[in-house]
Order: structure tokens, then C-alpha cells, then sequence
């Protein structure tokens, strides 16, 4: 199942979602639970697990060991019980997984990847991968595992005292964090007007670091993101971004150096 789980997302469809992806995983456990019964037994839980499904893909494994868990114990007399944890899971995990790996894993992993990748070659994309699947591939085979063996228990007792609420929470605000903190690294805006008074040259550039160094990327980057959430596309932005700076630059306002 975990191998299987590893290309949970690669079928998709606009009816059912990720149902194929999640078949496709839970065959083993199904082989192993109805392979010597009635093929009927095989076939309806097959069917039940072409229900629709959607979930964040590294939550699915956890999803998939709970099913399992169940499918082995009581079988298709359990079909609308199973179904009824697959629904009660997806949405929440799915939830904590954007927060954890979409929302903070990623942006990380890729912003560290890029500040590697800026002189140009693929050090940094490696990297990035790499980072990102030291933690991400351990998530779903642990998850597996846990979903298997006590998985419908914890979630049980985390919905009871809030606990993935507080996850999610967390996560958001550390990846809040850490991404801002990266922002002065990836954002870069130089000054070239300079302003001289006799013998004295003062750099617009040198003021704003010496006073507020990173403010000017931290507000453009504010700009980007609120004109983002006003639904303004992001593909536009940058185009106008790139214009406006080499503008800019040939103005004399910009510099590259």
C-alpha cells in the first residue's frame, strides 16, 4: 500500500476526484481481506472505494490504513461505516496537510532551493526535492502505519479536544513566519539615484539601508499579495513587475548592481 500510495495523484477526474488514486492504493489490503472469498465481496468493496474522494496526498495513507483497519475487521458489513470515516477524515486532514506541506514544507524547502539556484544550475531544485522528501515520504509511511493501527481512535479523541484545529493553527503561523523571514533573501529592489552636494554623494540606497533595511521588498511583496487576494491574476503581476523594473533600470531609477 505504501508503494501504491506513492502514486496516489497520479489520476485525477473532474466527477470523483482522487477515488482511482485511492483504489489503486487500498488493492493489496483488499486482495489480502476478500482474495480467497466471493469475487461479489471483492467487487462491492471495490466499488465502495470508487466513491468520491479528495483529501491532501499525504494524509491519504493515513485514510487508506484506517480503511484497511476496518475492511479487515468487519468487512463489506461495515461499507457505510467505512465510507462514512473515509468522508469525516478527508476534509480535516486535508486541511492540516495544505497547512503543513503546501503552505509551510514547500514554500520553505523551495525558498531555500531557490537561494541556491540563483547564480543558475539545478543544485537548487535537487535540493529543494530532497528536503521536501526527507519529510514528506516518512509522513506517509508512518501515516500508514498509524492509520492502521490506531488511527480512528486518535482522530476520535483529536476532534474531542481540538486538536488538529491547533495543528492547523500552528503550522500556518510558523510558515507565516519563516517564509517572511525569507522575503529580504528572494525579494531583491536596488536603488541607483544618489544625490550629491559638493564633495558629499548620498545613496538613496544606503539611506534605506541603513534606516530600514527590507522594507522596500517587504512592501512590494505586501502589494503583490493583497492585489493577489483582490483576484488580480499572478501570471499579469509578474509580467508588469518584470516591465515596470527593466523600465526602471533604463531610467536610471533601478539598478542591478
Amino acid at each position: 500500500m505504501f508503494g501504491r500510495a506513492l502514486m496516489y495523484g497520479a489520476s485525477w477526474n473532474y466527477e470523483r476526484m482522487q477515488n482511482l488514486g485511492f483504489l489503486y492504493m487500498m488493492v493489496p489490503a483488499l486482495r489480502r481481506v476478500y482474495g480467497s472469498k466471493d469475487k461479489d465481496e471483492m467487487a462491492t468493496a471495490m466499488k465502495r472505494h470508487l466513491e468520491f474522494f479528495n483529501t491532501h496526498q499525504t494524509a491519504a495513507p493515513f485514510i487508506g490504513g484506517v480503511a484497511a483497519a476496518m475492511e479487515e475487521e468487519e468487512g463489506n458489513e461495515a461499507g457505510s461505516a467505512i465510507s462514512g470515516i473515509k468522508v469525516g477524515l478527508m476534509g480535516p486532514l486535508a486541511g492540516v496537510g495544505d497547512s503543513l506541506i503546501w503552505l509551510t514544507l514547500v514554500p520553505i524547502c523551495f525558498s531555500i532551493g531557490a537561494s541556491y539556484s540563483q547564480e543558475g544550475g539545478l543544485i537548487g531544485v535537487l535540493l529543494a526535492l530532497l528536503l521536501i522528501n526527507i519529510i514528506n515520504v516518512p509522513l506517509k509511511f508512518f501515516g500508514l502505519k498509524f492509520g492502521y493501527s490506531s488511527g480512528s481512535k486518535f482522530i476520535q479523541e483529536s476532534a474531542a479536544r481540538g486538536t488538529l484545529d491547533k495543528i492547523t493553527s500552528m503550522a500556518t503561523a510558523l510558515g507565516l513566519v519563516l517564509v517572511g523571514g525569507l522575503i529580504p533573501m528572494m525579494v531583491s529592489v536596488t536603488f541607483g539615484l544618489s544625490f550629491t552636494q559638493g564633495d558629499l554623494t548620498v545613496s538613496l540606497q544606503e539611506i534605506l539601508t541603513n534606516l530600514l533595511p527590507g522594507v522596500v521588498p517587504m512592501l512590494l511583496t505586501l502589494a503583490m499579495c493583497k492585489l493577489v487576494r483582490k483576484g488580480k491574476s499572478p501570471v499579469v503581476l509578474i509580467v508588469c513587475v518584470l516591465i515596470a523594473a527593466v523600465l526602471l533600470t533604463m531610467c536610471g531609477v533601478l539598478t542591478t548592481a
